[in-house]
């Protein structure tokens, strides 16, 4: 296996932010807004998809048994953990409440 491509490098990193941030908005920042929120969680969990797809090609381009490896393997399971916890804290809180009301 060769190195990770630039490219695949520069949309991890974007990625990553992209995820991260949407993660922190969602589960931090916006907790007064209600209809915000959940609209956030749910793009929230939609960029997760697109940075574990990311940080996938990473992983499958990294030479096996290198630190390139272990560390893209780390992307692309954080996401999946930060989606079930967007999902746990925002989503279904906010779903039970808006069936509640009606």
């Amino acid at each position: 296996m060769h190195e990770i491509a630039l490219a695949t490098r520069v949309m991890m990193a974007l990625s990553g932010l992209m995820g991260l941030s949407m993660f922190v908005l969602a589960n931090f920042l916006l907790k007064k807004q209600k209809g915000w929120r959940l609209a956030t969680a749910l793009m929230q969990i939609s960029v997760n998809a697109f940075v574990f797809v990311s940080w996938l090609g990473g992983f499958l381009q990294s030479t096996p048994g290198t630190i390139h490896q272990a560390v893209t393997f780390v992307g692309f399971v954080v996401p999946t953990v930060m989606a079930t916890v967007t999902t746990l804290r925002v989503v279904l809180p906010e779903i039970r409440q808006r069936t509640r009301a009606h």
